[in-house]
């Protein structure tokens, strides 16, 4: 009996527990569904990201359309020289250009807009003045001329909007106090400042886009591009039409030449791109006549798109912020 039950125990005890594990198939599996699991989440959250930047830069794009816009309706009844010669088409001509000139020189969004003398003014406005010491001081040259040959033209619309914003004052505020630090940079590295949008790229500023797409255009990729330039409107500031306006006959609905365009204030979007034409090689100063928003080269506007990309469909725009006049 003694070794019957040594042996019995003996027995029990060398025997293997029979325990679960897993197979090197379903470890692969599982390690599989975690890794899948965990790039959806990063997904998600690069997604998140993405479009709190979309969002942080509407915001950015539609305080700059308030602040711009407070300046731009000013010129409607813009006090200038009085015109005492001519008959009545003649003077409001005249008074046309002043106006043109004023805005040309102190909403600038080109190098030639800062340096261009007045052409129709009597004497230099005081914001151009101040423009010119603001990139003195921040190149740290000896004077304007000199300073001429460090600003590149790389950002030129972003630093005249930051000078433009940098001018603005209500009460206590500055335009710029509406920027956090991080929005504002110098990514050519010239030593003007430049406003960003949350991917660091310049926030670009065009103050005549007379090529911008309109709500009328042609294309369904284009229509929403626009909620401000309407073709189907006079310019405001040339009320007798004196310098355009005329109506293209052939058109239905009727198209003004001359017709109702606003400030562009565009970020490059999601993709970095902006595909929009800033420059056609001309400077506002010597068109004909002076300051004239609708110059025209070659078929080139300012404003228009580069190519049928869609590269532009990302951009984030006051145009297409703001409805009748309106910040959304």
């Amino acid at each position: 009996m003694g070794g019957l039950y040594m042996h019995s125990t003996a027995r029990q005890t060398g025997r293997r527990p029979n325990r679960p594990a897993f197979t090197l198939i379903e470890l692969l599996v599982v390690m599989g569904v975690l890794a899948l699991m965990s790039s959806m989440v990063l997904v998600g959250l690069a997604s998140a990201a993405e479009q709190a930047r979309v969002t942080r830069t509407r915001g950015q794009i539609q305080k700059i359309h308030e602040l711009i816009m407070t300046r731009w309706d000013e010129y409607r009844y813009r006090r200038v020289e009085a015109i005492k010669t001519g008959n009545v088409r003649a003077r409001q001509g005249a008074r046309l250009d002043k106006i043109r000139e004023l805005m040309r020189m102190e909403m600038p969004d080109r190098i030639s807009d800062v340096t261009d003398p007045a052409v129709s003014l009597n004497g230099t406005p005081s914001l151009q003045a101040r423009y010119q010491r603001a990139v003195t001081r921040r190149t740290g040259a000896a004077n304007y001329t000199a300073a001429l040959s460090t600003w590149t033209l790389d950002n030129e619309s972003s630093e005249c909007l930051y000078m433009i914003l940098e001018s603005i004052q209500d009460g206590e505020t500055n335009g710029l106090d509406y920027f956090k630090p991080s929005e504002i940079g110098d990514t050519d590295g010239d030593g003007l400042p430049e406003i960003l949008d949350a991917w660091g790229k310049p926030i670009l500023f065009v103050r005549w886009p007379y090529g911008f797409p309109v709500i009328a255009t042609t294309g369904p990729t284009r229509n929403a591009l626009s909620n401000l330039n309407d073709v189907s409107s006079p310019d405001p500031f040339d009320p007798l039409s004196v310098r355009g306006g005329k109506v293209e006959i052939s058109a239905s609905p009727l198209v003004f030449d001359h017709f109702l365009i606003y400030p562009l204030v565009f970020s490059a979007g999601p993709n970095e791109i902006y595909n929009i034409v800033t420059d056609i090689g001309v400077n506002y100063s010597s068109t004909m006549p002076p300051n004239n928003p609708y110059v025209d080269v070659s078929g080139s506007r300012v404003g228009q798109i580069f190519d049928a990309s869609g590269n532009e469909l990302d951009n984030i725009s006051n145009h297409a912020l703001v409805i009748s006049g309106n910040a959304n």
